[in-house]
């Protein structure tokens, strides 16, 4: 009886914020390239901390952007997680740390089950056009992940366990995370160094199969940093990241031979990081990242080579009322992949041979501060080795309105351009699964996407009689007209020759992607509120929706604190009205629903729990169905208890 009246209330009037009112105002720096209140952003940027990442996360960044309206996370084929931004997938959502783009083992999509937690000072999420400061790919959004600079002493250690309360594989696997945080000032040098450990033993929907529905997976994170800031304003930092990943999920027997055959992932990244800085006047960053995979079915693997070097610099002027911001950044990927031979001895088949594209490109932006009033006008040119010349423009304005009877109104606008080359994959991939009937396949007369796009957002803030509760409402329109739109397709006639269900990358002529995101905050005293709403319209040139992309979306949470310092949250997610693809034959289910809870409590200034149950309905996805070929949008996920304890040594 309590749990329905929280989902009535959560749909009622209770409207949560993220802990924000009553907190001091978090400076942001996606929007602008430069350090400013998150309130005077002439961008709108949305924020988690470090605090409400371990409320949220188990671990990585998978779960935790559901929190953020208007975001739709995703399990993708590879049973990891990406997102979609005003109707664009994953493929135009970049994603940053500090600044600098990760590695994409699928595509453009940077997979966020990859990416740990331990050290992040917060995440800033940019909904929009963003190709003027990033380039290719940011055409739906940017997602940064910004990674803590500075830090008091500290050892602080963490373990968490969890268990798939209907679905587990073995009814005795449990799984299992330990991090380890730590930070130390030597010689006026300051040392960091987490560790992060996940296990995960996946769940099973039918056992009486051998198939299984989520793999078991083996995640490790291993952070290093040194820095030191002179006495000059200068700062040195260096970093160094490796991540590995085991997966295993069984799949399926062929008739008449021994053994089964399942699914694998073996993953191992290394990534360095060097940059130098003098305040915010300059800065420059250099980043090299070389992934290394071996995935498919365990008759089918494959060997990924993937790398990533770039080196970004930047300055910055003030000038009065004035700031320009200019950069120039070098970049260059290399991809190299290899179908295993399926046979002892025999040599494995090449697929693509050491392919590489590099692009130089060149920003500015300047920003004019008009009393309370910003204009901000930028441009951005990129030579790309492939693809030649690209160029995007894009102006936004900030109106704020005088506080009158403790209220502010704000106008944000910006109207732009985008584009995105296409990835190394998409241009060469060979993915051939004759032996199960098709193969998906690259296409090397690919064009570069380009896209106008243009939002509005009006903001209302109201400190209601003193200053623990506050009312913030806000409406965000947006419209995009992409052009060349790259979509997987049907290749009727290699489908008709071959009997194979061949599908190829190609350019759509044209997509309108539009649609509006209402949001209402709400602090009040010690409980926080927050409700989003938002309606995505995506059709190509012919008027045919855009498939995997819910029309509608709710998002509500309760973020209350309890006697005894116990906090409780209780966040729920619905989606609705997607629209199956040409390949899919009908609808099993085209809405779902999510609620998730925890608690947690600082017991003193060394320990503190957390405990809660994740999709508390276990609400998921008809697997049987979607091998039928029906589109089942509910996401591949089961009920999850968890509970974890941390303590601070210093």
């Amino acid at each position: 009886m309590k749990l329905t009246a929280v989902v009535v209330c959560l749909f009622g009037l209770c409207m949560v914020n993220q802990a924000r009112s009553t907190v001091m105002e978090q400076i942001v720096v996606t929007g602008t390239r430069s350090s400013i209140d998150q309130s005077d952003s002439p961008v709108s940027i949305d924020v988690i901390s470090a605090t409400q990442l371990q409320k949220l996360s188990h671990g990585t960044l998978a779960g935790a952007l559901n929190y953020i309206p208007g975001v739709v996370a995703k399990r993708n084929a590879k049973d990891g997680y990406t997102v979609q931004m005003q109707g664009f997938d994953e493929n135009h959502v970049l994603i940053l740390m500090d600044s600098q783009p990760l590695i994409s083992p699928t595509g453009s999509a940077v997979d966020l089950d990859q990416i740990g937690v331990v050290d992040i000072e917060r995440i800033e999420v940019l909904r929009g056009a963003a190709s003027v400061l990033y380039g290719s790919s940011a055409m739906g959004g940017v997602i940064n992940i910004i990674t803590r600079k500075k830090s008091e002493n500290h050892l602080k250690l963490k373990y968490q366990t969890s268990s798939y309360t209907q679905n587990n594989i073995d009814s005795s696997d449990i799984g299992h995370q330990i991090q380890l945080d730590a930070s130390q000032n030597i010689l006026g040098w300051r040392g960091n160094i987490s560790l992060q450990k996940i296990e995960d033993p996946g769940f099973d929907y039918d056992p009486n199969t051998i198939a299984q529905s989520a793999p078991s997976t083996d995640k490790h994170f291993v952070n290093l940093g040194l820095s030191k800031q002179f006495d000059d304003a200068f700062g040195l930092s260096l970093k160094a990241r490796y991540f590995s990943d085991d997966k295993q999920k069984q799949r399926y027997e062929i008739p008449g031979q021994a053994g089964e055959i399942s699914y694998l992932s073996e993953v191992e990244r290394w990534q360095y990081d060097l940059a130098l800085n003098q305040g915010e006047v300059w800065r420059v960053q250099g980043r090299y990242i070389n992934h290394l995979e071996t995935s498919g079915d365990s008759n089918s693997l494959r060997d990924a080579d993937i790398t990533l070097m770039e080196i970004d610099s930047q300055y910055l002027w003030n000038i009065e009322d004035l700031e320009l911001v200019s950069g120039l950044v070098l970049h260059t990927d290399e991809l190299y992949q290899i179908k295993n031979a399926t046979e002892q001895g025999a040599s494995g088949t090449v697929e693509i041979d050491d392919k590489a594209r590099d692009s130089v490109e060149a920003y500015t932006q300047l920003s004019w501060q008009l009393d309370e009033h910003e204009v901000l006008a930028g441009i951005r040119a990129q030579h790309d080795s492939e693809f030649g010349w690209h160029s995007a423009a894009r102006v936004n304005a900030l109106f704020s309105f005088s506080e009158f009877q403790q209220q502010q109104w704000k106008l944000r606008m910006g109207v732009g351009q985008s584009y995105r080359v296409p990835t190394l994959k998409e241009r060469f991939y060979v993915f051939d699964h004759s032996n199960l009937g098709y193969m998906v396949l690259g296409n090397e007369e690919l064009e570069p996407e380009k896209a106008v796009s243009a939002n509005l957002e009006i903001t209302y803030v109201k400190q209601l009689g003193n200053s623990n509760r506050d009312l913030s409402l806000s409406v965000n329109t947006h419209y995009s007209k992409a052009e060349d739109f790259i979509e997987t397709v049907t290749d009727v006639e290699a489908t008709a020759s071959t009997g194979l269900l061949i599908s190829r990358y190609s350019n759509v002529e044209e997509a309108v992607l539009k649609g509006l995101d209402l949001s209402a905050n709400l602090a009040w005293g010690k409980v926080d509120y927050q409700l989003s709403y938002s309606y995505l319209h995506a059709t190509d040139h012919n008027g045919s929706h855009l498939s995997d992309r819910p029309t509608h979306q709710i998002k509500a949470n309760l973020d209350w604190q309890l006697p005894f310092d116990i906090h409780g949250l209780i966040y729920l997610v619905y989606e609705n009205g997607s629209y199956p693809t040409a390949q899919q034959l009908g609808i099993e289910k085209d809405d779902w629903s999510s609620l998730n809870l925890s608690l947690s409590q600082s017991f003193n200034q060394n320990w503190h729990w957390v405990a809660g149950v994740d999709n508390v309905f276990d609400n998921h996805q008809n697997t049987d169905a979607v091998a039928a070929g029906l589109l089942d949008v509910r996401p591949l996920s089961s009920r999850r208890v968890f509970a974890g304890i941390s303590y601070q040594f210093y």
